[in-house]
């Protein structure tokens, strides 16, 4: 029991092979039955078309004359006629049949009819007959019980003899009716063989199918094991490797396809993971060199208080950036686990995006930056509010940085559709700052990527304030998109449905 359901080739096999035994039993069934059909419907055929004819050449003669029939048809046959009481008026040399009182009824109402009969006659009947009938019961009478068992449960059903009776409408004093039998030991006999050719026909076929079958189920998953194969010997160190196995099942083909697309992203998360291990430990080692060189060089001798404050706040701003990238590496790993957001249902955005913009407004001032907000009408959405709030924080702030002075920056809050015909808010944040290079804007969204490919903090930030900004927008369900040019500015466009959370 445990191998059949553990094992998926073997219930293939199984029930494959099932049904194809199973539609050929039927085959052969309805062969036999079919070749049964037509033989008796050939004899039905044979025995109305002899009874038709000695019907129609039969006279009221004395019965003393013989019947019309052919020679060796009367040695095939038997043929007798009875009257309205069942006594037999005439009989063939064969021997005689049984009656069956129903049927000669039927017969007399102008009603032909066939039956099938096993019968076997006493002495006392065979008495009876020959008081009747004088030297034709001396005949011998039909002892059809006498035929070998294994014919009797088949064809026919009761016996070996057929027998028609046809109605005769002319006679001497009434009707008569007319009996033909003929035995079916040929046909049964034929039957037989034909079950027995069926037989071994039977056996063959279902070695044969299960020896298909199971070649069937081994050749079909051959290529899935060879796919197992490969696929265990793939581990972490190996994540460059792929699935090559030559398949020509285009289901098995989507299979490989898939594993190598899994494959591939797994080998883009583990770069990812350790490029991101890399440079936490650089951006963290850095700040905390700089802090211990501070601290060394202040304590190597004896300095002015104003020294010491120097020295004090190069440790703080240092203490300040590890403080940053520490909050950032924390909400990064919390977005990596999946934790949903609390949102809050129906948030105004306008009070958030002046918020930020008072925040950083010394900020454009110090960097002559010129801020414009255009806000449509009092738009609410189902949101985080801190989240959005630190998601308008990074995008204006790097406006801010990256915008000459004498520059603008403007900021659009209005309502949009999305592609989906769904409901939703859409924020742009547009300025003539120096651009971002084209090689460079694919990879604005990852990790501690910096577009000068440098490692210096002078130009501020860590490179992760636009994967926050990603995650963030991505936990909202809304897209973000950057354009730029570079020397001619960037518009960043960010769209949030309005009612996904509550």
């Amino acid at each position: 029991m445990r191998l059949w359901q553990n094992s998926l080739p073997l219930r293939l096999a199984v029930i494959t092979g099932s049904v194809f035994i199973t539609v050929l039993f039927a085959a052969l069934f309805a062969s036999y039955m079919t070749t049964d059909y037509l033989l008796k419907s050939s004899l039905d055929s044979s025995l109305t078309s002899l009874a038709q004819s000695i019907a129609d050449s039969w006279s009221d003669k004395g019965w003393s004359q013989e019947l019309s029939t052919d020679k060796e048809v009367q040695q095939q046959l038997y043929i007798q006629v009875i009257d309205s009481q069942g006594k037999i008026v005439h009989s063939s040399t064969q021997g005689i049949l049984p009656v069956n009182d129903d049927l000669l009824q039927l017969a007399l109402q102008g009603r032909e009819s066939f039956t099938d009969s096993l019968e076997s006659f006493s002495n006392a009947a065979y008495e009876r007959s020959y008081e009747r009938h004088g030297s034709h019961g001396h005949r011998e009478h039909l002892n059809a019980s006498s035929l070998p068992d294994w014919l009797r449960p088949f064809w026919p059903e009761e016996g070996g003899m057929r027998i028609l009776y046809w109605p005769l409408t002319k006679g001497k004093a009434g009707n008569y009716v007319l009996q033909v039998g003929s035995p079916v030991t040929n046909n049964a006999d034929m039957l037989y063989n034909l079950r027995k050719i069926l037989l071994m026909i039977s056996l063959g076929a279902v070695m044969v199918v299960a020896a298909i079958s199971a070649y069937l189920v081994w050749s079909t998953f051959k290529p899935l094991r060879k796919i197992i194969t490969v696929a265990k010997s793939i581990d972490a160190n190996t994540l460059t490797s792929r699935i090559n196995v030559p398949v020509r099942d285009a289901t098995l083909n989507h299979l490989v396809d898939v594993l190598n697309a899994m494959l591939k992203r797994l080998e883009a998360a583990f770069m990812t993971q350790t490029r991101f291990v890399n440079d936490a430990a650089h951006d963290l080692r850095t700040p905390l060199s700089a802090l211990r060189s501070e601290l060394e060089i202040a304590l190597r001798q004896k300095r002015s208080e104003k020294e010491y404050v120097q020295a004090l706040k190069g440790c703080l701003t240092e203490v300040d950036y590890m403080s940053s990238l520490t909050d950032n590496l924390l909400a990064l790993a919390r977005f990596d686990s999946g934790l949903q957001m609390q949102f809050t249902e129906s948030v105004a955005l306008g009070p958030i995006l002046q918020k930020v913009n008072s925040e950083l407004g010394d900020f454009a001032e110090q960097t002559q930056v010129s801020v414009i907000i255009n806000i449509e009408n009092d738009i609410r959405v189902d949101c985080n509010p801190l989240a959005i709030e630190r998601l308008l924080r990074n995008l204006l702030h790097n406006s801010i940085r990256y915008t000459p002075a004498g520059g603008l920056i403007e900021l659009f809050l209005r309502e949009r559709v999305g592609l989906g015909g769904d409901e939703g808010v859409e924020l742009v944040i547009k300025d003539t700052g120096i651009g971002i290079h084209p090689q460079d804007l694919p990879h604005i969204f990852d990790r501690f990527y910096r577009s000068d490919g440098a490692r210096r903090r002078d130009g501020g930030g860590s490179g992760l304030g636009l994967s926050i900004c990603q995650s963030i927008v991505k936990n909202h369900e809304g897209t973000i998109e950057i354009q730029s040019e570079r020397g001619k500015g960037t518009c960043v466009t960010i769209w949030l449905p309005c009612g996904q959370h509550l």
